[in-house]
């Protein structure tokens, strides 16, 4: 799971993220899930979608001698396609693009809640999650920086990793994007957003497979 990063980049990143948090206040969790969820009905999708095309080319490539083989070698094939869905290539495939962006957003909430703000309640709290398989990037931020930043500015945020990523630079990604946060809270909460120390949290990135 943590080979989206090496183990210099985690060194970099997870120290870089003690830096913010002793410099903001803000509790700020990393988080990388391998996929935010696994997608059932995709790989059914790609199963029977799959099925009847290749069972449809079979048949006029070959000529079965009785009815009852084409039904037969449909639900075979079907079954043997449904196995290879459950491949993150082929689930995909399968997936719309509203599909991977509700999923991704919803698990970035279930994870902002569960892992963050239910944890410190009393803590300004941020999030970064990286989703391996649907290559989605969320950012949250808790009611008191609402506040300050917008939405377009989170999204400012989400397309520096975006550049790095498509150039290989994982880690630089999240570091420069961290920092552009830690920028932004100090520039519009003049210094620190929470005078209590922060890293209630743990100073790590969090791995998470669903």
């Amino acid at each position: 799971m943590q080979k989206i990063l090496n183990p210099d980049e985690i060194k970099s990143v997870e120290s870089r993220l003690k830096s913010f948090e002793d410099k903001t206040g803000v509790e700020l969790l990393l988080v990388i899930a391998k996929e935010c969820d696994p997608y059932p009905a995709a790989g059914m999708r790609f199963g029977l979608i799959t099925g009847f095309l290749l069972s449809f080319i079979f048949s006029y490539s070959f000529e079965f001698s009785e009815r009852w083989m084409w039904p037969v070698s449909f639900l075979v094939i079907t079954l043997f396609m449904s196995w290879v869905g459950h491949f993150n290539w082929a689930k995909k495939i399968a997936l719309s693009d509203w599909e991977i962006q509700r999923e991704a957003k919803e698990k970035a909430i279930e994870l902002f809640h569960t892992l963050g703000t239910s944890a410190v309640s009393d803590k300004v709290t941020a999030m970064i999650m990286v989703a391996e398989m649907e290559r989605m990037i969320e950012v949250l931020v808790d009611k008191k920086l609402k506040e300050k930043i917008t939405t377009e500015e989170l999204q400012e945020l989400v397309k520096i990793m975006q550049g790095h990523f498509r150039a290989g630079n994982k880690g630089q990604g999240l570091i420069q994007s961290i920092e552009a946060l830690e920028t932004k809270i100090i520039a519009d909460f003049n210094g620190r957003a929470a005078s209590a120390s922060a890293s209630q949290l743990s100073d790590t990135i969090h791995f998470i497979s669903y």
